[in-house]
């Protein structure tokens, strides 16, 4: 059973994880400087987490638990809710979650969980099966509910259509604040924002519902 110094050093150790990481990616991080920064024993990384790269998976993952905390993707809905009123609240959500709280701590972890995305590091599969996949599979359901019968090819497709809207606004953020400064994602337009993916999505989703009806009337 651990002792509460051994708890006390763990969550020094991740919460200086976090700081490190963030400002310096997993690469370029050093075990000394977490440690230093945690005001631990240079092995403590290892005895608590099983090495640096562990201990970046449990930031990362401590990351994503806390902006799901901060911003549940069924908040304000529930499985009866109508699928459209579902989507909207993951969307919101979503794009909340990429907004951040403001910190540039925060702000960089974001960008270290979209690079694993974007490029996916050994670590990745563990992260996502065990954070990302739920959040998936619930826009997976919204998507099936709204193309009623349609394969499972045609919802992937949408679905990852949707994702897809909702990360250009993190990973083209400065492109996209340079070129056109009022649709870049910030507290201020975020709702917009959300409007425009839905009925840009809903408008997509219902293209593909008359295309996969049209071969039953020929």
């Amino acid at each position: 059973m651990a002792t509460q110094q051994e708890n006390g050093t763990k969550a020094r150790l991740l919460q200086a994880g976090r700081k490190i990481f963030a400002e310096n990616g997993l690469e370029n991080a050093t075990v000394r400087d977490i440690c230093s920064q945690a005001g631990a024993n240079v092995a403590a990384v290892n005895y608590h987490f099983g090495g640096k790269e562990r201990l970046y998976v449990a930031v990362l993952q401590d990351y994503i638990e806390r902006e799901n905390e901060r911003h549940p993707r069924d908040v304000g809905v529930s499985q009866d809710s109508p699928p459209e009123d579902r989507l909207r609240a993951y969307l919101r959500s979503f794009l909340l979650q990429t907004l951040g709280d403001g910190t540039p701590e925060n702000e960089r972890l974001g960008k270290l969980l979209t690079q694993e995305f974007i490029e996916p590091s050994q670590y990745f599969g563990e992260i996502f099966d065990k954070h990302c996949r739920p959040t998936q599979n619930m826009l997976l359901d919204i998507v099936r509910q709204m193309l009623d019968g349609a394969d499972e090819i045609s919802v992937l497709r949408c679905a990852s259509s949707i994702i897809g809207q909702c990360v250009l606004f993190d990973v083209a953020k400065e492109a996209i604040s340079r070129m056109n400064p009022e649709l870049a994602l910030k507290a201020g337009n975020i709702e917009n924002i959300v409007d425009f993916i839905l009925d840009f999505s809903l408008g997509g989703i219902q293209r593909i519902k008359d295309r996969l009806k049209k071969p039953d009337q020929a």
